[in-house]
């Protein structure tokens, strides 16, 4: 009798973990497609229950894995947006890869904070440093995760802004998340290991949410909407 208990237990525990995982891939691509945010709790406690298997149903179903950190990413930004905008510059940091970097980049690692930027001009972190310095964020290259943990621990800031490719992103937002630092994400446009590529407008906007009113302060002409998917979080 206990046996035939803890079967039916389990068999059920199966069906509501498989249901949760459908209907997060379904409620995600909805989300995807049209920006529609529906129960993102429950989709986020899915994701970070179920990611590896979530990827594979994914794959199954040939939309493709990256969907998985595509719809963690989004709800993150969804959830935090507001309180994000509530937190001052000067307790915020702005975290980018590496391989955001020209190939041609003499700039040095440095153990403890990451890459020193020399502001050589030959790829976008020396604006968005320029920028990060003007808003008074911390602003650190990193080359891993690792790093992005030991500055967190170090620093202490109340929010980050991070960079990175869909997978490290979704990530590094959930890790950064159980260290009670609020976080937003932007991930790259093109990844890879070298010379990546981000929309440097959305980064921009992104960065100034509650400082200014928008992109459109330092540059006219450009939307004042967030740039994640277009939407308004």
């Amino acid at each position: 009798m206990f046996y035939e208990i803890v079967g039916k237990i389990s068999i059920a525990a199966f069906i509501v973990a498989f249901g949760l995982i459908i209907m997060t891939l379904i409620l995600g691509h909805i989300l995807i497609k049209k920006n529609r945010f529906l129960f993102p709790k429950v989709l986020l406690f899915t994701v970070d229950t179920f990611y590896l298997q979530l990827k594979r149903i994914a794959q199954l179903f040939g939309m493709g894995s990256s969907i998985v950190d595509q719809i963690g990413i989004e709800i993150r930004n969804h959830l935090n947006y507001k309180k994000f905008m509530k937190i001052k510059g000067k307790d915020r940091i702005l975290v980018v890869p590496q391989c955001l970097r020209s190939v041609k980049c003499s700039a040095r690692l440095d153990s403890s904070v990451g890459v020193a930027c020399k502001g050589c001009g030959m790829c976008v972190i020396k604006e968005l440093k320029a920028e990060a310095d003007r808003l008074g964020y911390g602003f650190y290259i990193v080359p891993g995760g690792t790093f992005v943990d030991r500055i967190v621990k170090a620093i202490r800031p109340k929010a980050a802004l991070g960079v990175a490719c869909y997978r490290d992103l979704n990530m590094g937002m959930h890790e950064l998340s159980k260290a009670e630092c609020l976080v937003l994400g932007v991930p790259l446009i093109k990844d890879g290991c070298v010379e990546t590529q981000i929309d440097i407008k959305e980064l921009l906007t992104t960065m100034r949410l509650g400082i200014e009113k928008g992109i459109e302060d330092v540059q006219k002409g450009c939307s004042p909407e967030l740039g994640l998917k277009d939407a308004q979080h």
